[in-house]
């Protein structure tokens, strides 16, 4: 954690950031299908199952935390000492390839954690690509990133065309695990299955980091404080013995007075921008808060649903338990 944690700070606030950028369109929850849409998701995804394999657990997590999570952690990552051209590679290539916003957090936060072990090696952005060439993705590309230990070569114009064909090819596989994932949530929902939050543990990390990045902003502040009352104290002192000084007594005096002045414009300066640095973490705070209060808002959303689906299951159940009851049975 560098001092104030700053740069993570104020590049996670950048707008438009490049995370936000790099993958717009995963930034919401995908709501489940209702009951009735659930075989037609799954007749429209019905190629999908030929050629990717989902298991209930990946059908059930929910990465609406890393989605969320994905422009702090891109800001670590460039704290951490990854240049920003591999960094934009990097979210390029999940985003072109058909992977999620919380595989591009994953992929940042991990390179982010190993940076910050074994230093930061040349062509991560390349290293990426020719990962998710591969068909990595998810945990198996974070396992992979902490297996990384020498930098990546330059490719050569063929190797960059055959990468560019992988990668294509790759992007459809995705794009249909995606599809897949999503119908067959749908379908284990309907079935009174409940999502299951991932990433909670970095994100609980990185909330932590920004409470102590505001901690370390308040002491700051009250140091500087505590500078200013100290030079303007010292400079009312001057200030009366210029009142009172002779000719020969005043040069010196003026001297000290526009030192200390000029060292008061510096402090003024520095809480300036500790106030618009404490500004920004409060609104990043705010938009976490919002973002976690929308997820809850969607969860109970999704509770209610399923209430009410089981309500009217169990009344279905009650009626046909009725209508097969024999002619005159009082019972």
């Amino acid at each position: 954690m560098h001092k104030l944690c700053l740069p993570l700070l104020t590049l996670a606030l950048a707008v438009p950031s490049l995370a936000s950028l790099a993958h717009a369109r995963d930034d919401k929850l995908p709501s489940p299908p209702a009951t009735g849409d659930v075989k037609t998701s799954l007749t429209a995804s019905a190629s999908v199952s030929a050629s990717v394999t989902i298991s209930d657990q990946d059908a059930l997590n929910d990465d609406i935390l890393a989605v969320i999570d994905l422009p702090i952690v891109t800001a670590d990552a460039r704290e951490a000492g990854i240049d920003e051209v591999e960094i934009k590679e990097a979210l390029d290539t999940t985003r072109d390839s058909g992977l999620s916003a919380s595989d591009a957090s994953e992929v940042m936060g991990t390179e982010a954690e190993q940076t910050r072990k074994r230093g930061a090696k040349k062509g991560f952005g390349r290293w990426v690509r020719m990962q998710v060439a591969a068909g990595l993705r998810g945990p198996k590309l974070a396992a992979k990133i902490k297996e990384r230990k020498e930098d990546t070569a330059e490719l050569d114009e063929k190797q960059l065309t055959d990468l560019r064909a992988k990668l294509e090819k790759q992007r459809e596989l995705n794009q249909n695990w995606r599809r897949g994932q999503l119908a067959k949530r749908g379908e284990l929902i309907a079935k009174g299955k409940k999502p299951v939050l991932t990433h909670k543990e970095r994100h609980d990390q990185l909330k932590v980091k920004i409470d102590a990045a505001q901690g370390r902003i308040d002491g700051a502040k009250d140091k500087l404080d505590g500078k200013q009352d100290e030079t303007e104290g010292r400079l009312r002192a001057i200030e009366a013995r210029i009142a009172a000084a002779s000719d020969a007594e005043k040069p010196a005096l003026e001297a000290e007075k526009q030192r200390l002045e000029q060292a008061l414009g510096k402090l003024e300066k520095r809480e300036d921008k500790l106030e618009k640095r404490e500004e920004k973490l409060e609104k990043l705070e705010g938009k976490l808060e919002k973002r976690e209060e929308k997820l809850e808002k969607l969860g109970e959303k999704r509770e209610e649903k399923l209430e009410k689906r089981e309500e009217k299951r169990e009344a279905k159940a009650e009626k046909r338990k009725g209508e097969d009851k024999p002619a005159g049975d009082p019972k």
